[in-house]
């Protein structure tokens, strides 16, 4: 039986210092995997808050330290837009990393948006699943932000996506944004090696606190269901987010 991992929570003075923690997470992790079984699988998020920890992570200093070829890129999100709209997680990657580092092509998996949402989830389910060789997939790193409602990923409150349980990567409808999107479910995200949560600002004050004093909230919010089977996860906070916290 699986225990629930206690997550560690690291407050920094900013997004740019916990930014600059969060590349050297993942430049550890990637050499720790590469000598582990020879490769890192990540997936990544969108949004602003990650944008200057990919902007460091394609300085030199960082870049050459980590072994590109070695390295596999999926999303663990993305919205239902083409790869070169600004609401484009991809493009927002693609802008800020993909465009300045030495990475195979082929080492880079967006989330296909050319056809329906449905079919473009299925088909991002049966890629993870090739890299994986229809082994589980366990990603060695996955990258995660919080919204003010709980949702992380493109999980929100009250979706059906929530329910899934077997199934990796699925559509789902967003009604206040009235829009697709594709995520992946949370029983993926459960069987990761570790979770990156990445979260600034005064406006998530209320939900970090929320989350990680564990409130049983009926139903429970999905940043509350990501309680990985055996791997690892860490809060990387700002002061302004990490206000409310009880010491």
């Amino acid at each position: 039986m699986s225990k629930k991992i206690t997550p560690d929570v690291l407050i920094w003075k900013n997004a740019e210092s916990f930014s600059m923690a969060a590349a050297h997470f993942f430049v550890t992790a990637c050499h720790r995997c590469i000598a582990k079984h020879g490769r890192f699988i990540v997936a990544l998020s969108g949004g602003n808050t990650p944008k200057k920890l990919y902007q460091i992570l394609a300085t030199s200093e960082f870049s050459n330290n980590i072994p590109w070829k070695k390295v596999f890129l999926f999303w663990s999100d993305e919205r239902f837009v083409q790869h070169t709209d600004v609401e484009s997680n991809y493009r927002m990657v693609k802008e800020n990393l993909l465009d300045h580092i030495p990475i195979p092509k082929k080492n880079i998996f967006p989330v296909p948006v050319n056809d329906t949402a449905k079919r473009c989830a299925a088909k991002y389910e049966a890629s993870i699943k090739k890299v994986f060789a229809d082994k589980s997939p366990v990603f060695d790193w996955i990258l995660l932000g919080v919204g003010e409602d709980g949702h992380t990923a493109s999980l929100f409150p009250g979706t059906d996506i929530l329910k899934k349980k077997k199934r990796s990567v699925k559509e789902v409808w967003v009604q206040e944004k009235k829009t697709w999107r594709i995520s992946f479910t949370m029983q993926l995200i459960n069987k990761a090696a570790q979770i990156i949560f990445l979260v600034s600002g005064k406006e998530k004050a209320t939900i970090v606190a929320t989350a990680l004093a564990n409130k049983k909230i009926k139903p429970l919010l999905p940043v509350q269901l990501v309680l990985p089977k055996k791997g690892n996860i860490y809060w990387l906070i700002d002061d302004e987010a990490g206000a409310l916290i009880k010491k």
